[in-house]
């Protein structure tokens, strides 16, 4: 056996833990002199040493548990001598049920076998109808479990959704060739609608897998308005979120010395407005306040300390990359340099101050699911390391299950002893 993680088998000092509790409480007891004891029976022997086994018995139980949890933390693994020759087929979800890869996976060799590339790689079947959750697998996870496959090449049918692709590239000694199956067109779907004072716009995506591209058009006709939802009725009927543009309030404190600060901000925020076309309200304070708005601006010498709310305030950093920089503190920015014609243009400071406001989040989580870009199969290969030995090369499977299995079950077990003997 093996461990994806090793260094927690130090843990196993915790072994020492209940061993150590079991000899305390068996210290030595006091003496305590009574008259005579020609009345008290005789103490059963066999009656002692039954309590004596069944407290060993509790302190292996609870050893065992403990090393148990140690095991399941280091990630075991049972190495088991893999097979060169075979091939193993991989398929998404999202594809089990294209006429195309059914064709194709129909003529493998019958001694190759065919799994779902998700959590487990259940079996592949022909007849079976898959419904698409549409949870998008994490093709670098899969493609560290897939050492626990015994055949040494792996082909993968896959959308390669570029999206899909998260964290570092893994290392793998399995020979994995990914095969991208292109979608067969460019699709458009209507993300969410806002409710403007000119009419209902309609923001969409068109994506494909190449590129990603928003579209916003003003809806005339062929619509009906909900509480809370525009439905499309061109064709299929579709509901979207329809959002109403709320004015944007910024409150806004600026000591004497950061009147040009102040009136930079001020431009920016109409640039916005114009930009958003939505309204921006500027609050202009003769001392801070928490009042409750978008965006509340600071620009003084002396810091303070409360941050309710989201916040900008001044603090000079000449190593500072951009204009405004999030700060350690949750919802608090920082105006890292005092503001003049250049930098303003330059550095883009309405566009940082945008950011900051975040009022596209709600679209951004909509694009994120609605974008099909797709990745080349030759961006696609994981990191692959030939084995230098023999047991290297070996196939992992990962039994973690089976301890998790056998330490509920003694888990059961210590505590109907420890109950049954109140220990």
């Amino acid at each position: 056996m093996v461990f994806a993680n090793p260094s927690y088998l130090w843990a196993l000092l915790g072994l020492l833990v209940p061993l150590a509790i079991h000899l305390w409480s068996k210290k030595e007891a006091k003496t305590i002199k009574i008259g005579s004891i020609q009345l008290l029976d005789e103490s059963n022997s066999r009656q002692s040493s039954s309590i004596q086994l069944n407290e060993w018995l509790l302190l292996l139980l609870r050893m065992l548990i403990v090393a148990l949890v140690v095991l399941l933390m280091a990630g075991p693994r049972w190495r088991t001598k893999g097979d060169k020759k075979q091939v193993t087929y991989l398929v998404e979800a999202s594809l089990a049920n294209d006429p195309s890869i059914s064709a194709i996976l129909d003529s493998v060799q019958d001694n190759s076998s065919v799994f779902l590339l998700e959590n487990g790689f259940p079996d592949w079947e022909a007849d079976n109808d898959y419904q698409v959750d549409g949870k998008q697998p994490n093709y670098w996870q899969l493609t560290r479990k897939m050492d626990s496959l015994r055949s040494d090449s792996i082909v993968v049918f896959t959308k390669a959704l570029a999206k899909g692709f998260r964290s570092m590239r893994p290392t793998t000694q399995k020979k994995i060739h990914w095969v991208v199956m292109e979608p067969d067109e460019t699709r458009d779907v209507p993300l969410i609608a806002f409710n403007r004072e000119t009419g209902i716009e309609l923001v969409s995506a068109s994506s494909s897998g190449r590129a990603t591209k928003i579209n916003k058009k003003m809806v005339e006709d062929d619509f009906e308005l909900g509480n809370d939802s525009l439905r499309l009725l061109n064709g299929e009927t579709i509901s979207v979120p329809l959002k109403s543009l709320d004015t944007i309030h910024i409150n806004m404190y600026v000591e004497e010395d950061f009147e040009r600060e102040g009136n930079y901000l001020e431009a920016s925020f109409k640039a916005l407005s114009a930009f958003l076309e939505q309204e921006i309200i500027i609050h202009k304070t003769d001392k801070w306040s928490n009042d409750e708005t978008h965006l509340n601006i600071r620009l003084q010498h002396e810091l303070n300390n409360d941050t309710v709310g989201k916040w900008l305030v001044y603090q000079a950093n000449p190593l500072a990359h951009q204009l405004i920089e999030p700060s350690n503190v949750k919802n608090t920015y920082h105006l890292t340099s005092r503001l003049n014609p250049k930098n303003t243009v330059e550095k883009h400071l309405p566009e940082q101050l945008l950011n900051i406001l975040a009022l596209d989040i709600d679209v951004k989580d909509l694009i994120h699911e609605a974008d099909a870009r797709q990745l080349d199969e030759m961006e696609l290969k994981p990191n692959y390391v030939e084995s230098k030995r023999k047991r290297e090369s070996a196939t992992m499977i990962d039994v973690s299950f089976w301890v998790f299995g056998l330490l509920a079950g003694l888990m059961i077990v210590e505590r109907f002893m420890a109950n049954y003997k109140k220990q």
